[in-house]
């Protein structure tokens, strides 16, 4: 399972992007979440698959959108670890 993490300017474009080339990629989100900081919103989406390359072709879509400042992913684990350490 992979994290894919976007941080945009537009939270409604950028979701509506990931929603939509996740379909299109026949790629199964678990969950997903969004939220605001200051001028940003942060989209997490949890992807449950074990392919990489898979994943990385979804964030190199979603990424080239212009309201998309940056993009993320990393294992769920790797993600789960970062959120324990104190």
């Amino acid at each position: 399972m992979f994290l894919l993490e976007l941080h945009s300017r537009d939270m409604h474009a950028a979701l509506g992007r990931l929603l939509d080339q996740a379909r299109v990629a026949g790629l199964r989100l678990t969950a997903v979440s969004a939220r605001a900081v200051a001028d940003e919103c942060r989209i997490s989406a949890s992807i449950d698959i074990d392919d990489r390359d898979a994943v990385d072709r979804l964030a190199r879509r979603v990424g080239t959108m212009f309201c998309i400042g940056s993009v993320e992913v990393r294992r769920e684990c790797d993600a789960a670890m970062q959120g324990a350490a104190p």
